[in-house]
């Protein structure tokens, strides 16, 4: 891999294949959700006196709300600390305690405009909160459709799956963009290319260590390797 250096990372000049379906992540990658799901994450936990601040609650951006609950609460409490959840972020309007990432509707307005790609998201979201905060940030219009955690389906390789399923996409043409191992190993499980973003939620290290194709610091640096 030719590249140059760049804040002690090492980007791609290009990419080395064109792809025709991008796919993004949302939490982390086009949209700092953090202050809204940590404020229903701690809401939720307090009800089963858990005390948010003992628990990094970043581990919790990306993976399904099964794992996190499972992992928080306990398997046997998790489906009362899901419907919990899912009502306090609908009735707290978490979605519009958020904030997009500076740049990144240049990036998705230039890569619409481009004509040369079809966008989609695909979220360990639940699937209604992923729409809401499109419609919300009023980027719907740049996605060609939105895949999210519903009932049957909640890890990254498992949306992704159904999104390339469903829409008869060659895989081999997708890239998947994403902030955390979730989204390169749901990539990885799919056969899909992945280009991970650092400044999200994931661990720079891990990202580096999972074998993306590139890495991004910033937004600007996707229209780099894209256009």
């Amino acid at each position: 891999m030719s590249g140059y250096k760049l804040r002690n990372t090492v980007y791609m000049n290009k990419l080395t294949k064109q792809y025709k379906y991008i796919i993004f992540d949302f939490d982390g990658t086009i949209n700092n959700t953090s202050p809204g799901i940590y404020a229903t994450f701690t809401k939720v936990l307090a009800h089963f006196g858990v005390d948010a601040a003992t628990v990094d609650l970043s581990r919790h951006i990306g993976p399904p709300l099964t794992d996190s609950y499972t992992h928080l609460v306990g398997a046997e409490r998790c489906d009362e600390a899901i419907e919990l959840h899912k009502g306090v972020f609908a009735a707290d309007r978490a979605a519009e305690n958020s904030y997009l990432y500076d740049g990144i509707v240049d990036v998705l307005k230039a890569l619409r405009q481009s004509g040369k790609f079809t966008m989609a998201i695909a979220s360990s979201k639940y699937e209604p909160h992923a729409v809401e905060s499109l419609k919300y940030h009023r980027i719907e219009q740049y996605f060609d459709c939105v895949y999210g955690q519903t009932e049957k389906r909640g890890f990254k390789a498992e949306v992704l799956r159904q999104l390339v399923e469903d829409n008869g996409w060659d895989v081999t043409q997708c890239l998947m963009i994403g902030d955390t191992l979730h989204d390169v190993e749901g990539a990885h499980a799919n056969g899909i290319d992945v280009v991970a973003v650092t400044y999200g939620f994931g661990k720079r290290d891990e990202l580096a260590n999972s074998h993306p194709i590139a890495l991004c610091d910033r937004p600007s640096d996707i229209l780099k390797l894209l256009l």
